[in-house]
């Protein structure tokens, strides 16, 4: 479901995303040059976005039935009209109680108009159908973070990483919830792990980079942020101009 993730926070470091909370991550305060601990603007983390819809087999009636408002409902997501969307979902939901597909995607709807608390109760029905998925577990940990129950994110990414080792999404949430709590190693961490399995990730550089600058460590701060600033990171360049002269030749 490509959107998604963060994923994407606020004033977090304010922290993801991909999302954050910028949808996680909003903006946050500019830090001032006169005021270096002053918090910075994070960085994109999204929701993830959806799957291709599979039909389930064998296709019978209802499962026809379900597959083509589930199909239509997916048209409505995409131009953002939500309410709609779950009215063909909670019919599906009637014809096919079973299919974990359908709870998540009506958890996507509640998501995307920020009802975090019914997300989150459709995101939980879809486990209890699939406990594997971990996308909808990384959705799980995204309506978390946004209800401020950041060590439930926590937990979710980190159940999202151990079924899905190079969920480079995942590392990049919980990165940015290390960072709101003031885990900026822990956060540096997961950001390189985020970018070693998703290398052109800007945020994940720009982030880093944040996190490198509230552990002291100036230096890769600057060079993370000079990188995000080459893969078109809205906010790196502001971060070297006020932080990196001494690097930035």
């Amino acid at each position: 479901m490509k959107k998604i993730a963060i994923l994407l926070l606020p004033s977090l470091f304010l922290l993801l995303s991909c999302q954050t909370r910028q949808e996680p991550a909003k903006t946050e305060t500019e830090p001032a040059k006169e005021n270096k601990q002053q918090t910075m603007v994070v960085e994109g983390e999204k929701p993830v976005p959806t799957n291709v819809l599979k039909d389930v087999k064998p296709p019978d009636a209802n499962t026809k039935n379900v597959s083509t408002l589930m199909h239509r409902a997916e048209e409505l997501i995409k131009t953002k009209s939500f309410e709609e969307a779950i009215g063909y979902l909670n019919r599906a939901m009637e014809l096919d109680a079973k299919n974990a597909r359908v709870p998540f995607f009506r958890g996507m709807c509640y998501f995307y108009m920020k009802d975090y608390d019914n997300a989150l109760s459709d995101f939980n029905k879809s486990l209890t159908i699939n406990p594997s998925d971990t996308e909808v577990i990384l959705n799980t940990g995204l309506s978390k973070y946004f209800k401020n129950d950041l060590q439930g994110a926590m937990k979710d990414y980190t159940n999202a990483i151990s079924k899905s080792k190079r969920f480079s999404e995942a590392y990049y949430n919980r990165g940015l919830v290390k960072g709101l709590l003031k885990d900026y190693k822990g956060s540096v961490d997961d950001f390189t792990q985020a970018i070693i399995f998703k290398p052109t990730y800007p945020e994940a550089y720009y982030n880093r980079g944040l996190a490198n600058f509230y552990k002291k460590d100036t230096m890769n701060a600057c060079f993370d942020w000079m990188q995000a600033n080459r893969m078109g990171s809205p906010n790196a360049q502001k971060a070297i101009d006020l932080y990196c002269e001494k690097w930035n030749h």
